[in-house]
């Protein structure tokens, strides 16, 4: 009796071996994302036990509490805004418009992104933005009119930056163009003056990010727009650092707003982001405009049927299309071009993703190589056709009857 299980427990210890020197590996690239979502649920618990862990060791060494009052003359604390938080979000729904692509009934990516997500992402996003922007003015308006009114009363006739008008019996009159400093802030504390290219960067790294999924006009604009922004702010950083160095503070023309913006370089920054956007929509123009004068094609005529249908694995997760056109109704010849080198892919023709009937079945090759298939015949109609090695890459085969 010993002797017939043995073979039984031999036979089962090889499949548990055989399953971890060649694993599925097609179901365990589907478990990756919860691979990934372990991973940082187990990093958010040892950071958590970490803070927890040095919590008493730290606790020593937090400052105590100061009476609330205000700051030290020339010091200014920026208030709490909501902006900074609902900025993500819009960047988020942007982020899911390009993962969660518009398909058909089939399942074939007609837009490379989600036209509703993608809308609410950038109207989010311009609603943050604009939200922070006045936020931020409203303060800067508010900082200098106080400034204003401390500074008038020390020289009379005279304002600290930017022409803000004074305060004057509750009317808003004018004063000279002449610049009186605020109050300094304490020895060795510096303020840096305001910038717009803090603003104007992140428009030039997301029209990068942008033209990898629409165009590299995209790409080409946003690293013009990006070096112009590094260069803009390097210049802002080094001109308010040599005049701190010479003359102690930061002098007016890196601290007054007026005096501050760059009116050269803003306008060739938004020349460029309007010249990169226009290369980018002319090809869509074009089109349009060659499909005014272009008679409408007979729907009858169905499409062009190779003699010799031929498809590529381009790269490691994708053929280099996913409509691939063949005759019907009589044997044919595939051509199959693998050129990821090292790499076995496939084709198969199948009625869907679960391959209940499976039409053709094609050997397995390693790149680069080429194989020609022999199909046999498929009646008119469509298909689904996979790398049964990798079933992400699919895609629709239409059988047609040849002209």
């Amino acid at each position: 009796m010993e002797q017939e299980q043995q073979p039984d427990l031999v036979g089962q210890f090889f499949d548990l071996l055989s399953q971890v020197v060649m694993p599925d590996w097609v179901g365990l690239i589907a478990l990756l994302p919860l691979l990934f979502i372990g991973l940082v649920v187990l990093y958010l618990a040892h950071t958590a036990w970490q803070w927890r862990r040095a919590g008493a060791r730290n606790r020593l060494r937090v400052p105590t509490r100061l009476a609330a009052g205000a700051p030290p003359a020339g010091i200014h604390l920026p208030g709490p805004s909501r902006w900074p938080f609902v900025v993500p979000i819009g960047a988020a729904l942007l982020l899911f418009a390009l993962v969660l692509p518009a398909r058909d009934e089939a399942g074939q990516v007609t837009i490379p992104f989600n036209l509703p997500l993608l809308a609410i992402g950038l109207l989010v996003t311009g609603i943050a933005i604009a939200g922070w922007l006045m936020d931020a003015m409203k303060e800067w308006r508010a900082t200098a009119i106080t400034s204003e009114s401390v500074a008038g009363a020390l020289a009379p006739g005279t304002r600290p930056i930017g022409g803000i008008p004074a305060r004057t019996g509750g009317a808003a009159e004018s004063m000279p163009a002449r610049y009186v400093p605020p109050p300094e802030p304490p020895a060795g504390v510096h303020m840096p003056g305001p910038s717009p290219w803090p603003f104007f960067a992140p428009i030039g790294i997301t029209l990068i990010f942008f033209g990898l999924i629409l165009s590299p006009a995209l790409i080409l604009g946003g690293l013009v727009m990006s070096v112009i922004a590094a260069a803009g702010w390097l210049r802002e950083a080094n001109r308010e650092y040599r005049s701190t160095e010479e003359v102690g503070h930061a002098v007016p023309a890196t601290r007054d707003p007026e005096q501050a913006w760059p009116r050269r370089l803003v306008p060739v920054f938004i020349g460029v982001a309007v010249l990169s956007v226009a290369l980018a929509l002319l090809p869509l123009g074009l089109a349009f405009l060659g499909s005014l004068g272009t008679a409408q094609p007979d729907e009858s005529a169905g499409p062009g049927v190779p003699e010799r249908p031929e498809i590529t694995a381009r790269t490691v997760v994708s053929y280099e299309t996913d409509t691939l056109v063949v005759p019907c109704c009589r044997d044919f010849e595939l051509v199959f071009n693998n050129e990821n080198a090292g790499v076995p892919h496939d084709v198969a023709i199948t009625d869907g993703p679960e391959m209940t009937t499976v039409f053709f079945d094609g050997d397995v090759i390693t790149g680069s190589d080429t194989i020609a298939y022999q199909v046999p015949t498929l009646d008119e109609g469509d298909y689904y056709f996979l790398c049964t090695i990798h079933p992400n890459m699919n895609g629709t085969v239409q059988a047609r009857p040849e002209p």
